[in-house]
């Protein structure tokens, strides 16, 4: 009965706070509680988010949010570009991925508020480490990390973690994107989750999968997503999703290149 209660409370607050446009809170709980609910509400809680949150797009405009994700994207485009691909230079790098955070606006507030959470606390590990280490290249600044202290390199915020999640996070984007542009009448959710269990899931608890499967269901649907970033259809906005997967390219590959040749220093893949 406690359980079913705290259930039917926090699903109120998601409903009432996505519709205010706040971040979700919960009620406090003991941990199998949490559990129960990510484990067996999922379901419920992202379609009563879903709801609310489509509501509230519905009624959006794109405006000037919108001028910001699309110019984002370019910037970030840019920058990434220059960032190299077997040397990656860890201040144009972390510049590049700190640009495009204004693009997240796209995604709405909840997914918007996490993304940029979750990016940017990796990316100021990375600049840290590297002043720490002395290193401007992010694999030999992994490298250096590994030879100083071998235990390090499983620590949350190493260098080692926080470049292979940043990685692991630029190419979902990247897949989400291009799933975009080659599946046209799947929905942005289908497209966002299929690009989320193909490049990261695979290295999270089931728990942190479940969370990420809730916010996929509370991001706007394909035609908010396209107004949000200032266009009509999206084949007005292929073209700036597609130079992004183009120039993110190669730190991707090269930053993949490098973690398939040292193994240990990446997470065990979960599944």
């Amino acid at each position: 009965l406690g359980t079913r209660l705290w259930v039917r409370a926090s699903t109120a607050q998601i409903a009432t706070r996505i519709a205010t446009g706040n971040k979700p809170t919960f009620p406090p709980a003991p941990p199998v509680q949490t559990m129960l609910l990510l484990a067996l509400k999922w379901k419920l809680l992202a379609a009563v988010a879903a709801l609310m949150a489509g509501q509230r797009y519905a009624k959006g405009s794109g405006g000037g949010s919108a001028s910001a994700a699309v110019h984002a994207l370019d910037a970030s485009a840019k920058k990434l570009a220059k960032a190299g691909g077997k040397r990656i230079n860890l201040a144009t790098y972390t510049e590049g991925v700190e640009l495009l955070m204004p693009a997240f606006t796209a995604y709405g507030r909840i997914f918007d508020n996490a993304a940029r959470k979750d990016v940017l606390g990796n990316v100021e590990k990375l600049r840290k480490r590297s002043r720490a280490l002395d290193k401007k290249e992010g694999c030999a600044m992994v490298l250096a990390e590994a030879a100083a202290d071998p235990a390090a390199v499983s620590a949350p915020d190493s260098a080692a973690r926080a470049l292979f999640w940043v990685n692991r996070i630029m190419h979902q984007i990247a897949a989400s994107f291009q799933n975009l542009i080659d599946h046209r009448d799947r929905s942005f959710t289908r497209c966002a989750t299929d690009a989320y269990m193909a490049t990261c899931a695979p290295y999270n608890l089931p728990a942190h999968r479940t969370m990420a499967r809730i916010m996929l269901n509370i991001i706007p649907d394909r035609a908010a997503f396209v107004k949000l970033y200032g266009f009509e259809t999206m084949d007005d906005l292929a073209p700036h999703l597609a130079a992004w997967i183009k120039a993110s390219q190669p730190t991707r590959a090269g930053i993949d290149a490098f973690f398939a040749k040292h193994p240990h220093l990446a997470p065990a893949r979960r599944y």
